[in-house]
């Protein structure tokens, strides 16, 4: 439930056991009804660590709006390491917009007789997954990424329907409950 209390709302792409994602375009419309008639602005992150690499390949018909078109997004997640094939620890936080982001996130240095914006958060990593993950795109492409999608959504299904399949043999019940 949302309330005068609620800082935000957290829809996930691709839930670690079954891959469904939330549907962050109905969520944004029912927030934005909520901020509209009670002046709130509780926003949503989209945490998209297991599908944030599977979702943009697939087509929009299928997974429907999840990302910053949706005016209630304002921050979105992603592992690259999962399905964007790169390096273990590759991941990234987006922002919609500065403004959102905390002041002790991100602090202003004075580097090369100018002022920058530098980003850290505990625990980061080396710049090796980011250097990894620019390359697969280059080398990938839109392409490349969708054909490794459709592969792995296929692989996916052909487990599904193995595993619906199996019967428990006494009883001849399924073994599984798939969703």
């Amino acid at each position: 439930a949302v309330d005068d209390k609620t800082i935000g709302v957290v829809c996930i792409l691709g839930n670690h056991y079954s891959g469904h994602y939330d549907p962050v375009a109905s969520v944004g419309e029912v927030l934005g009804e909520l901020n509209r008639a009670n002046g709130w602005q509780v926003g949503i992150h989209v945490d998209a660590a297991s599908g944030g690499f599977v979702m943009p390949f697939q087509p929009e018909e299928e997974v429907g709006l999840c990302d910053f078109r949706v005016p209630a997004v304002l921050s979105m997640s992603a592992s690259g390491h999962k399905f964007g094939v790169s390096m273990c620890g590759t991941g990234w936080v987006l922002w919609r917009d500065r403004d959102d982001l905390s002041e002790h996130i991100a602090i202003s240095v004075s580097y090369l007789g100018g002022k920058a914006d530098s980003y850290t958060l505990n625990f980061s990593r080396p710049a090796s997954g980011s250097a990894v993950q620019m390359y697969k795109f280059l080398r990938l492409g839109r392409d490349g990424y969708t054909k490794l999608c459709a592969s792995q959504m296929a692989v996916a299904a052909m487990i599904r329907r193995g595993l619906a399949e199996m019967l428990h043999t006494p009883t001849g019940r399924p073994l599984f409950t798939l969703l």
